[in-house]
């Protein structure tokens, strides 16, 4: 097994590197989620009848509000309880697929934040509400809908662009809910996409909506990873400037778009680079 089972080495952990690695799969936040709801598919196939397990991870509020509080942030592990396996493999193909290349933009910690707070919040909402809830099916969709949010023009199967599937998802949940009269279930569902919203503006996605408020989240400064010494040009003004700063910026950049590709920049963001490739250019 050696070899199978390994953590990222210390001298390349950059925020796209992976937590870990199992042979040649690198698991980030989102596939170490969708990990862990893949496990939680096996044990509520093994699980005793008489004890079972996952019921214990549910959220259930008047548990939360008796003592149990890990229930909101466990409930999105107890898959099996009210939907079809088949039905969670997808959800969890979702939101692995989806999720991964979302993090692939923003970095590993920074989608650990955004997975964190749009499974907690939400779990917060659901106890204030006393709507039980269990099982992965809300968080993918968040996943999804900010997946579209972020890149609206890509096309899905048949050509449709992602802002259209998005469009007719959200519509044809919110008509369902409404015709059903089940108004908690419904705002539970707004309160998710608007704290997936705000969460991933906060993580440094979603730059074309600059209406959805843009919260700090906290971070670690790292070394660029191109350039480790500080680079010293002359002037005409007779000294010498360090362009450290500009050039991390633009190896940021540049960095972005080896992970996720040109169009993954937002157009404050493609300005940026132009400004800076000339600047240091000319100098």
């Amino acid at each position: 097994m050696a070899g199978r089972f390994a953590y990222s080495k210390p001298n390349r952990r950059g925020p796209n590197d992976p937590w870990f690695r199992v042979g040649a799969v690198e698991i980030g936040s989102a596939a170490l989620l969708a990990l862990m709801c893949i496990v939680s598919v096996f044990i509520y196939a093994l699980e005793p009848v008489d004890k079972p397990i996952l019921t214990r991870l549910a959220l259930d509020p008047s548990k939360v509000t008796s003592g149990q509080v890990w229930r909101v942030v466990s409930w999105p592990l107890a898959n099996g309880l009210d939907q079809q396996v088949l039905w969670v493999l997808v959800a969890v193909a979702v939101l692995w697929y989806f999720g991964s290349r979302l993090e692939a933009q923003v970095g590993r910690t920074r989608m650990a934040w955004y997975l964190a707070t749009i499974i907690l919040i939400p779990g917060l909402v659901g106890t204030l509400l006393d709507l039980p809830q269990a099982g992965v099916h809300t968080v993918q969709l968040v996943v999804l809908l900010t997946f579209i949010a972020q890149y609206p023009n890509v096309r899905f199967f048949f050509g449709i662009p992602a802002w259209v599937l998005g469009a007719v998802y959200v519509a044809a949940e919110v008509l369902q809910l409404s015709g059903d009269r089940a108004g908690r279930r419904l705002l539970f569902f707004v309160v998710s996409l608007l704290v997936g919203a705000v969460a991933a503006r906060a993580v440094g996605m979603l730059d074309e909506f600059p209406w959805i408020p843009k919260i700090s989240v906290p971070h670690r400064n790292r070394q660029p990873r191109r350039s480790r010494r500080p680079a010293v040009v002359a002037g005409p003004w007779g000294g010498q400037v360090s362009v450290t700063a500009d050039q991390s910026e633009l190896d940021d950049l540049l960095d972005k778009i080896s992970a996720t590709g040109m169009d993954s920049l937002s157009k404050s963001e493609k300005q940026r680079l132009n400004e800076l490739s000339k600047r240091l250019r000319g100098s």
